[in-house]
């Protein structure tokens, strides 16, 4: 709560922290011969054991065929996908870089790729929680500057930035960026809190001064941070910080007053 306090400073994620944590599928493109409900099926396959919040994404995707697919050498790449092997094929599943080398996507998407060509394209959507203009105004009075980084395209990061009325935001953040990030604003003088829900958030959710972790987010997260939002609304935010700043308020008060009590009662004792 001391810590809380004396923020001036709030960097939020994107992806389950600023939006609902419910992406879904808008679209999909397949490339190079494979067929949708192949890319469905290797797709759900690699994110078949993931607590991401896209994940569910996918798992909502009709077609269960990914039950059959037998995946090996799973392996996640933080902030970038998830990689592993079907009938000795290797597959990726992330950011157009790290799915298909060479490819730009400046949206909100998916690849699905071999690392070196795309094969589908998943596109993606998702709303802000419904009282994320309003946290962010609220902390925006309290003299908190907003920031958001995500490892999203810029696109995406811009057009959710700017109805919050968020002016600094970062596209394509790795989770070592964000924290080199958090890092240049403390050695500025800046106290930072960091906002996050994802495994890949828990190392800049440990280095912030303070943070604060979604509920419903992974649990990871949650042990790195010094807060956790158990009911979901952005509200809590300012709210936390609000209470931080009237404690140590009081606790200033307390403090005066039983000095002047000492200097006072003492002499005449």
């Amino acid at each position: 709560l001391e810590g809380l306090a004396a923020i001036d400073t709030l960097v939020f994620d994107k992806t389950g922290t600023l939006t609902d944590g419910a992406p879904r599928i808008a679209g999909i493109a397949t490339f190079n011969g494979l067929t949708r409900q192949e890319a469905v099926a290797i797709a759900k396959a690699l994110e078949r054991d993931s607590r991401h919040p896209l994940a569910r994404a996918f798992a909502q995707l009709p077609g269960d065929a990914e039950s059959d697919i037998d995946i090996g050498q799973l392996r996640q790449t933080p902030g970038q996908g998830v990689e592993g092997v079907v009938d000795e094929c290797t597959w990726r599943l992330g950011h157009a870089g790290f799915a298909a080398a060479g490819v730009e996507d400046a949206g909100h998407a998916v690849w699905l790729g071999d690392g070196q060509q795309p094969y589908a394209r998943f596109d993606l959507a998702e709303q802000p929680r419904v009282d994320a203009a309003a946290a962010v105004r609220t902390l925006q009075a309290q003299q908190v500057a907003v920031e958001l980084a995500s490892g999203a395209g810029a696109e995406a990061v811009a057009a959710m930035a700017a109805p919050l009325g968020i002016d600094r935001f970062a596209a394509r953040q790795t989770p070592e960026q964000k924290l080199g990030h958090v890092r240049a604003l403390q050695r500025d003088g800046h106290r930072v809190a960091m906002v996050g829900d994802g495994i890949n958030d828990a190392p800049v959710l440990a280095g912030a001064d303070v943070s604060l972790a979604m509920g419903e987010g992974a649990a990871l997260a949650q042990r790195a941070a010094h807060f956790v939002v158990t009911s979901g609304r952005l509200a809590r935010l300012p709210q936390a910080i609000g209470i931080a700043r009237r404690t140590r308020r009081v606790i200033r008060q307390n403090l005066t007053w039983a000095a002047a009590y000492n200097l006072l009662a003492l002499p005449l004792a």
